[in-house]
């Protein structure tokens, strides 16, 4: 049964022989730092992406980022993804 939960250290590990169907791994992001230097508050970065400040200060220290918060995530520090894509 796969995972729906993603974390960050996951996001990161290399693979120790890819498999030829999945897509390469992102390279590591402190998440944390990533918002400081955007000089943002948790309640601000995080409400970008449906996610309240809790959950996001617990993302932050290394709990397990749901699927489809990780994949906007990935999108966004990647820059295919602004704020105006976000706002619902």
């Amino acid at each position: 049964m796969p995972n729906d939960f993603v974390s960050e250290t996951m996001l990161a590990r290399p693979q120790l022989q890819p498999a030829l169907h999945q897509p390469p791994r992102p390279a590591h992001v402190d998440l944390r730092q990533f918002r400081i230097s955007r000089r943002e508050s948790q309640e601000k970065f995080w409400g970008r992406f449906g996610v309240t400040q809790s959950s996001g200060s617990r993302f932050e220290t290394g709990l397990a980022i749901p699927a489809p918060v990780a994949i906007l995530l990935k999108l966004y520090v990647n820059g295919k993804l602004n704020d105006g894509d976000l706002q619902g």
